[in-house]
């Protein structure tokens, strides 16, 4: 009998892509979004629409958005994704490790030429 485990949760997959980025000795930080209400009012944490995790590959700033599988950036997400490559920023969209292993091998190649 094939045991399928259920689809990972987004915040599984981004502790998987530190992980990685970790034993890579790639520098990053998880970029912390959402709110938490103090006394009566909401306060944003972070830049809503930045990448999930921020990181230095190469001297450049990557921003990794991180997907469950199926799933895609939310029209403001694309809105500072595009804001932030404007600037020279390089971003990938992952739903895997081996996603973010085949953006890292691209820039490297793209470094080389």
């Amino acid at each position: 009998m094939i045991c399928h485990s259920p689809a990972l949760r987004e915040a599984e997959i981004q502790r998987q892509v530190l992980d990685y980025l970790r034993l890579r000795r790639i520098p990053a930080t998880r970029n912390q979004a959402g709110h938490v209400r103090v006394g009566g009012s909401w306060i944003n944490l972070g830049t809503p629409g930045w990448p999930d995790i921020i990181a230095c590959f190469r001297s450049r700033f990557l921003g990794i958005e991180v997907k469950r599988p199926g799933e895609e950036p939310e029209p403001g997400q694309l809105r500072a994704h595009a804001e932030l490559v404007a600037a020279g920023a390089v971003i990938l969209v992952v739903h895997s490790i081996e996603e973010l292993e085949a953006g890292l091998r691209k820039l490297q190649t793209c470094a080389k030429a």
